[in-house]
């Protein structure tokens, strides 16, 4: 059983570890900060495989989500992290880097928080369906609506230039899919 659950964390972080890291890191701006806490991640999942909990990318990236948050609590490091956010090397990096562009990262900063997410889990995540709507907290329904929504909020404020992709291409990470 001891060997099995081993085998299911190892199969967990060698699918996921990457995603979550990356979708930690772009909230907390600090590598150090983003590996710790997908470390923990993965330390809490092994005790839920260990209680018989089912653990899968959704579970993963809303655990992130709430350890952020405690990391968050009681502290002024919100503030301080969307300062850093306008000079990150994220958004300052060529778009192929870290799959945000200056032009696309100034549209996001401009976005609703709850817009923003949506469409960094789809597009620079990689959820859909369930998964997305795991992680919201919603049904599949409401998750497309949300993304459509949010699509629309991140099409009026884009600049033209981002606007005019060839008809029928599909960015996931950065890259064509």
């Amino acid at each position: 059983m001891r060997m099995q659950i081993e085998q299911e964390i190892d199969t967990l972080y060698n699918l996921h570890a990457v995603t979550v890291q990356r979708f930690i890191y772009r909230r907390v701006f600090n590598l150090e900060d983003a590996n710790e806490l997908t470390n923990d991640v993965f330390r809490v999942a092994w005790q839920k495989l260990q209680d018989g909990t089912a653990v899968d990318i959704a579970w993963l990236i809303v655990t992130a989500k709430n350890m952020i948050l405690n990391q968050h609590r009681g502290s002024q490091r919100q503030v301080r992290l969307r300062d850093k956010l306008r000079e990150s090397v994220v958004l300052t990096s060529r778009p192929d880097h870290f799959g945000i562009s200056a032009d696309v990262g100034e549209v996001l900063d401009q976005m609703r928080e709850k817009d923003r997410e949506v469409l960094i889990l789809s597009y620079w995540d990689g959820l859909r369906g369930s998964d997305l709507a795991k992680v919201l907290g919603c049904s599949e329904a409401s998750a497309a609506t949300r993304l459509t929504r949010a699509r629309q909020a991140f099409a009026k404020l884009a600049p033209p230039h981002l606007m005019n992709q060839p008809s029928g291409k599909h960015f996931t990470n950065g890259k064509e899919a």
